[in-house]
């Protein structure tokens, strides 16, 4: 059974699935030029915003082990065992992608020579320091890099953030604050800048205090909430709307001069919390909410997000530059028949390579730690050791 179905969780599942469905629109948006209908329209150029999903998911997953141990006394997570699981969780499905942009796109823009520089900075995920042509080939690889720098501070984090949780996340929120209102004077159109690790701790801090709520709550108010789903459903629904809401608020200023980075300085905060609400409801909603966010459909693209994160932008490039599907239009994105098969072919292969890719590298992996669904079994090709013969008996 999914660990997220088991501990109650399953909506989280489902809103990483949301989220890979976010980035994914927000870019084949942009190299496919096709607007959808509204109100589909707003959440294909904000999707964007699904990076920052993707972090606050992260920081309520990493902490949730650590929030069972300190209110249900489950079993510690060791640093080594944490670092062990991210490493095979993250590097392998990284080093391939990284690997195949190295040898198919890059050589368009750079030399070999030029190359080793970010190439290095990319094996030590410190690509989000530098302004370089490497990330206009993958564009979603420097928030790997914010993603790994979080869990070389994460243990220290999640033993300040036990004792006292509310402040622990309130410094957090400020740290963020400052970081992104203090230089935005300066530098606030400077990617190199703004996409840095302090930019985003508020966002990881909703998401650990999400999980941190959701034992608490369901340890000393079960039974309560078990009389209430129905107003949390309801809670849950309001939620959408303003998550709605604030992505169209998004919209509406990314066009103006620096509109967007403006925005982010307090609505990603907002948007995280509004997030972090969304899944504790989700959480204790009704079985119909619970199955209609974690339904099978996001559940399947919360299990290969990581590879078709990984995966799409270079999918969508190489097809954008070597026009496939072949458009008979000089300008390929004014072919509205282009368009809707550059759309389908773009979600196949990019779903089937991410697909064999959790499914025979990175599932495997994670299954040498404990046993998980959709993995191949690598053992079964072993050959089975022959039983050993029956002794012969004198008759």
């Amino acid at each position: 059974m999914n660990e997220h179905a088991r501990t109650g969780t399953g909506p989280v599942d489902g809103l990483r699935g949301l989220a890979i469905l976010l980035v994914f629109g927000y870019h084949t948006w942009l190299f496919s030029w096709y607007t959808p209908p509204p109100p589909f329209d707003v959440v294909a150029r904000t999707g964007y915003l699904g990076v920052d999903l993707f972090f606050l998911i992260s920081g309520f997953c990493l902490y949730f082990p650590y929030a069972r141990h300190a209110l249900e006394t489950s079993a510690a997570q060791s640093v080594r065992t944490f670092a062990y699981r991210r490493f095979i969780k993250i590097v392998p499905s990284y080093l391939l992608a990284l690997a195949v942009t190295l040898a198919v796109a890059l050589p368009a823009i750079l030399s070999p020579l030029e190359s080793i520089w970010p190439l290095a900075q990319h094996l030590l995920f410190i690509e989000n320091f530098f302004d370089d042509r490497f990330g206009g080939v993958n564009s979603v690889f420097w928030s790997l890099g914010i993603e790994v720098q979080f869990y070389l501070i994460f243990p220290l984090l999640a033993a300040i953030f036990t004792p006292r949780p509310l402040l622990a996340a309130a410094a957090m929120l400020a740290a963020a604050l400052a970081y992104r209102y203090g230089l935005a004077g300066c530098c606030i159109d400077r990617e190199v800048v703004m996409r840095q690790l302090p930019a985003f701790l508020d966002v990881f801090a909703f998401g650990m205090l999400a999980a941190y709520v959701f034992v608490y709550v369901r340890k000393h108010f079960g039974e309560w909430l078990l009389e209430r789903r129905f107003a949390l459903t309801l809670a849950a629904l309001l939620l959408v709307a303003i998550a709605y809401g604030l992505l169209s608020s998004a919209n509406a200023v990314q066009y103006d001069l620096n509109g967007r980075e403006h925005w982010n300085l307090a609505g990603r905060s907002v948007l995280a919390g509004v997030m972090a609400l969304l899944i504790l409801t989700s959480c204790f909603g009704q079985r119909w909410w619970r199955f209609v966010i974690g339904n099978p459909a996001l559940v399947f693209l919360s299990v290969i997000s990581y590879n078709l994160y990984l995966w799409h932008t270079l999918v969508e490039l190489w097809f954008v530059h070597h026009n496939v599907p072949p458009s008979a239009n000089p300008t390929p994105h004014d072919d509205d028949v282009w368009k809707p098969l550059f759309i389908a072919l773009s979600i196949v292969v990019s779903v089937a390579i991410s697909a064999a890719i959790t499914y025979f590298i990175e599932r495997p992996l994670l299954a040498t730690v404990r046993p998980h669904s959709f993995a191949f079994n690598w053992r079964a090709l072993l050959p089975k050791p022959k039983p050993p013969a029956a002794p012969e008996r004198d008759t």
